[in-house]
């Protein structure tokens, strides 16, 4: 972190000496977190008692690592951000960007688009405002087991460091639903399947209970 001060030292060498001062505590903090190992932001909260919000490394059962931010303070902690669904464009349908629907133009005859719902592509990066700014999918959607899932709504192009403020809703589940579903969004999707044309507008899929960490007061269903 870089913190910009005033100066008025006209000399050029000494204006930019002095132009910044790094936080080297800071920066000791978050590199202290590449030590960890863990596959979930839960691990790394039970493991290592981390109890601040941000980006985390974590590994895969087969050793690939990677970065996601972790929400440490709803409910407990310990939540994963594993995907994000990033609007690039309201006027256009099924175009270049739309990676959970279609890229590849309107096409009954592509009635699973691009199936990211339902596979292991991975896309998108969560550094700075990247969920924010595109689509987002991490391994986590098919390498861990879960057991509720949070959902935050935030506006584009909000740095991570404002996505808890800047969400116009944020709520979650209690009760560990996901093991109704296989555990984890991967197998979530092949028993409830996103696809063109697959059921009726009156069946809507389950109805699952929520609690509202930002919004509403009153209880709701997902």
């Amino acid at each position: 972190m870089c913190k910009v001060i005033p100066t008025e030292v006209t000399n050029d060498d000494d204006t930019t000496q002095n132009l910044t001062i790094t936080n080297f505590e800071h920066l000791e903090k978050l590199r202290s977190r590449s030590r960890y190992v863990a596959r979930s932001c839960k691990e790394i909260r039970d493991r290592y008692s981390a109890q601040d919000n941000g980006l985390y490394y974590l590994t895969t059962a087969n050793g690939m690592v990677f970065q996601t931010f972790c929400d440490m303070t709803t409910a407990g902690g310990g939540w994963t951000l594993v995907a994000s669904a990033h609007e690039n464009s309201i006027y256009g349908r099924c175009t270049v960007g739309d990676r959970w629907s279609s890229q590849q133009g309107h096409n009954a005859d592509l009635p699973d688009g691009d199936g990211n719902w339902s596979n292991r592509n991975t896309f998108g990066t969560a550094l700075e405002q990247g969920a924010s700014l595109d689509d987002f999918k991490n391994p986590v959607y098919y390498d861990i087991i879960a057991e509720d899932i949070s959902v935050w709504h935030v506006l584009n192009n909000f740095p991570l460091d404002h996505w808890n403020l800047a969400a116009t809703l944020r709520y979650h589940t209690n009760n560990r639903f996901f093991s109704l579903y296989g555990h984890y969004l991967l197998r979530y999707h092949h028993i409830l399947p996103v696809r063109y044309n697959i059921g009726l507008c009156s069946n809507r899929g389950p109805a699952v209970p929520i609690v509202y960490d930002h919004g509403p007061s009153a209880g709701g269903k997902l």
